[in-house]
């Protein structure tokens, strides 16, 4: 028991300021997943076996709505460990921020002698960033303690209101209705109450954080996480190692490569390497650093610095967990919140140059399985094989050179680029308009190497060029017959909504403009139209949607393209629809905020010199003057109708068209193909 001035008696005492409480606890840990990796840390140090974790799962654990009847949420971790003596709560648990291994004289835990993972002491504080109420209910004590009705409990309540009203006064925990009592079993159970909002995630996402605090595998530790929510006991997981995918040509053992610091070699174990997809996980990318088993650091490279063999990639592959437990050993060089180290330490330099070592041999290493992994599944996705098989099934020649083509085109892109269909698409065309001239290269560079000459290689040149011409204008004729059909079919089908409409104008701007081609459009405008989204939801608190193509969820303001130096907006309207004044000015508004938009941002605009917007609409006879007058006179301005869209198109395509097939039916391409390749 502990006197205070008053003459009452306490029987616990925790002597702790509040700044030490507001730093130290609710500054440093405000993730449920952290909180729950304390928790199951000081489990695992106190020799416990098995730890069963119960939350709800996917839920916001505070909130201004609640459902009706709901019993306040609670997050409990017990464990079978050592427990804790009512001396043992005052001496070592109530006392924060005390070295527990110069306290016990030993780095190792009381019974299975496992290294400690705590050391600050202040761990225990971790809970109150994210609840004000924290309830121990802890067994301990030896065999020869034990009484008749077994070990005593040790049940305390604080609250974090009441530790902060007084700044540096002794704070009494509240007694819990289990002091004093007996239990049969030794263990300690946490249980927290009264959260602020902090939201819990669900269990894949639970798992994987957690799994990532822990580095460590033993037969004689295991936790158990269960969902509170669920009816049955079945939704649940075990603790285990982070799953992740790797190429496993990549994987270095790290073992073999100790840290040398001055003239000492320190020992490091575990494992880098790339993984098979890159990861936006936090809790999977990058390389984990492990000290005593629990997460210490996590890095993406090492602060590498650029202009080494594979960078652009590896920061988006690269995994790994290391284990370098003499950054928590003699010297403690983890920080309070250990969630980094300190890489300015002697030993910490000499970590983080090991590490750029490791970042450059992966890099080379990982290299060419990436691009090779991208390469098959591209092949996979875009499904280029049967389509050349179909085009020429007979011409094996330029099959090879339009899978060249491709390759080429694919070189440089990760696999995320690869989820996006319409981008795998426009490679695949691109690949079938290039594929012809490469062979023509081929053909050309022989002409030139051959210093004689030869009539029969000059000859093939000519059959090459043609052949290359006849493939590649056959391959975008093609493509567009489809397209001018499709919107045939949609003008001869008046019920059409905007949306299909919309997207293929979207997929073949050319329609608007029959000079514009493939090779006019590349990715940078889906970054201008991200940057254009987020700007006006900024200055005008709107959200706009500037594509039909991927937003399924609503119909677009409007669709934006682009050309070399130009930014085109496109209003599309359904068949037989009447265009209004308040829709007319609302499109124009949008060109002014474009314009306000790329002025604003010099660096965007000065590639967009010319901007523009097309109303295509079948009237607009409900317009009034003023709109009318503007239509007219702004040259940055016109209208076309569905019927005059398709006429022009007809129209500018039809020599095109025409001169196509006369060539394919002058020489048929198999026949072509075979004399070329012989």
């Amino acid at each position: 028991m502990h006197d205070t001035s008053d003459g009452t008696a306490h029987k616990y005492t925790m002597r702790i300021s509040r700044l030490t409480i507001d730093k130290l606890g609710i500054r440093l840990y405000d993730r449920v997943s952290a909180v729950l990796a304390e928790l199951i840390a000081n489990s695992y140090d106190a020799d416990a076996t098995r730890v069963e974790v119960s939350l709800p799962w996917g839920v916001t654990l505070a909130g201004t709505v609640h459902a009706a009847g709901r019993e306040p949420y609670e997050i409990l971790v017990r464990d079978n460990g050592h427990g804790m003596t009512s001396d043992e709560v005052n001496a070592h648990y109530l006392m924060v921020g005390s070295d527990r291994r110069i306290r016990t004289g030993s780095d190792l835990s009381r019974g299975l002698d496992r290294p400690v993972m705590g050391r600050k002491g202040i761990g225990k504080l971790a809970p109150f960033g994210i609840c004000r109420t924290i309830e121990v209910i802890s067994v301990g004590g030896t065999d020869a303690e034990r009484a008749a009705d077994g070990w005593p409990v040790a049940n305390i309540i604080m609250n974090l209101d009441d530790m902060l009203s007084d700044t540096e006064r002794d704070y009494y925990p509240r007694l819990g209705d289990l002091d004093g009592t007996f239990s049969t079993e030794r263990g300690t159970t946490v249980i927290l109450r009264d959260f602020f909002r902090k939201r819990v995630n669900t269990g894949p996402e639970l798992s994987r954080q957690l799994a990532a605090r822990f580095g460590l595998e033993r037969t004689d530790w295991q936790v158990v996480v269960r969902n509170t929510m669920a009816a049955a006991e079945s939704e649940m997981f075990m603790l285990s190692d982070l799953p992740i995918d790797l190429m496993d040509e990549t994987k270095i053992d790290v073992g073999k490569s100790p840290v040398r610091v001055g003239n000492r070699f320190l020992p490091v174990t575990g494992w880098a390497a790339y993984s098979k997809i890159p990861y936006r996980d936090e809790a999977m990318a990058g390389v984990r650093i492990y000290a005593r088993g629990k997460l210490v650091a996590q890095t993406r490279d090492f602060g590498i610095s650029s202009g080494f063999t594979g960078e652009y990639k590896l920061r988006s592959y690269l995994v790994g967990a290391i284990h370098v437990n003499w950054l928590d050993d003699e010297e403690d060089l983890v920080r309070s919140d250990r969630q980094d180290i300190m890489w300015n330490s002697e030993r910490g330099e000499a970590l983080s140059a090991w590490g750029r070592n490791l970042v450059r041999e992966l890099g080379r290493l990982g290299e060419s399985s990436v691009k090779r992994r991208v390469w098959e599944e591209f092949v996979e996705k875009s499904g280029i094989l049967a389509t050349l098989q179909a085009v020429a099934p007979n011409d094996r020649l330029f099959r090879k050179s339009v899978m060249d083509a491709a390759r080429i085109l694919v070189n440089n892109k990760d696999r995320a680029a690869l989820e996006d269909r319409v981008h795998i698409e426009s490679i695949v065309r691109l690949a079938l308009s290039l594929g012809p001239q490469r062979s023509l290269l081929e053909t050309l560079k022989e002409v030139a190497e051959d210093t004689e000459n030869r009539l029969d290689v000059v000859v093939a040149l000519f059959e090459a060029a043609r052949v290359a011409e006849i493939y590649s204008l056959g391959q975008i004729a093609s493509e567009r017959v489809a397209v001018v059909n499709r919107l045939q079919s949609l003008i001869d089908d008046r019920r059409s909504l905007e949306r299909p409409f919309q997207e293929l104008i979207e997929r073949a701007p050319w329609l608007l403009a029959p000079e514009w081609t493939p090779l006019g459009m590349n990715e940078s405008l889906k970054r201008v139209r991200v940057s254009f989204e987020r700007w006006y939801a900024q200055k005008f608190g709107v959200n706009l949607l500037t594509t039909a193509i991927g937003s399924e969820r609503r119909e677009p303001d409007f669709v934006l393209l682009h050309d070399a130096g130009e930014l085109w907006i496109v209003e599309i309207k359904r068949m037989d629809y009447h265009l209004t004044d308040e829709e007319y000015n609302r499109a124009i508004n949008y060109l002014y905020a474009l314009d306000r938009f790329l002025n604003e941002n010099l660096r965007i605009g000065e590639q967009f010199p010319r901007r523009r917007l097309t109303f295509i609409v079948d009237h607009i006879d409900k317009l009034g003057p003023a709109s009318l007058s503007s239509l007219v006179s702004d040259g940055r301005i016109d209208r076309r109708t569905w019927r005059e869209l398709l006429d022009s198109t007809l129209r500018a395509h039809r020599d095109f068209l025409e001169r196509v097939y006369a060539m394919r039916l002058g020489e048929p391409l198999a026949d072509t193909g075979r004399a070329v390749g012989e």
